[in-house]
């Protein structure tokens, strides 16, 4: 689990590219293990859709093509609105107050919630999530360059419209889409 962890940390933190071949004897020398625990890692990657074996070729970053980019753009959309839609009625003055200390906003309203099949679609889709951020934040580096954003995202998450909310969510969403999948093309 914790070599599973490592090399995950490291394609979300974009030291692996999408499609980038993983060298066994490479990693095994860098986290300095045998190759046995390496592949059972690397296994549990192929099942979380992570890491693609390649029969005689090892294995590599899963890829990620201009549709894969698309559905995640059309899924993420419509479970952050979905979800904002749910727990726009059971905002409190914690949840509300979790938004300005928490530096990804939207945890607490995924949990807030309270839609199991909901946060089992974004378990599902978190790491291909982590993949794409890897690619926005490489292309745009640092983070700081979204905060604005992410105050005004903050801002109507804690106000009185909804629609407003869902709205910026489209927006938000399609200018960091945009700008990754015109760096994939």
């Amino acid at each position: 689990a914790q070599v599973r962890r490592q090399i995950l940390e490291q394609v979300l933190g974009g030291h692996f590219k999408p499609g980038e071949k993983l060298v066994e004897t490479t990693l095994s020398a860098q986290l300095q293990i045998s190759r046995a625990p390496l592949r059972e890692a690397l296994r549990e990657l192929v099942d979380q859709g992570i890491v693609v074996s390649e029969p005689y070729k090892g294995f590599r970053v899963r890829p990620v093509s201009e549709r894969d980019l698309n559905e995640l753009f059309a899924m993420r959309c419509a479970l952050e609105k979905f979800a904002f839609t749910l727990a726009w009625p059971r905002r409190t003055p914690a949840i509300l107050a979790q938004l300005d200390t928490r530096h990804r906003h939207l945890a607490a309203v995924r949990a807030a919630a309270d839609n199991r099949l909901l946060l089992g679609h974004w378990a599902r889709l978190s790491h291909l999530v982590g993949i794409y951020m890897s690619l926005h934040h490489t292309l745009h580096g640092s983070h700081g360059k979204f905060a604005d954003m992410s105050t005004l995202y903050r801002d109507l998450a804690q106000g009185n419209n909804l629609d407003a909310m869902l709205s910026h969510i489209d927006d938000h969403m399609r200018q960091g889409f945009e700008s990754v999948l015109g760096a994939l093309k």
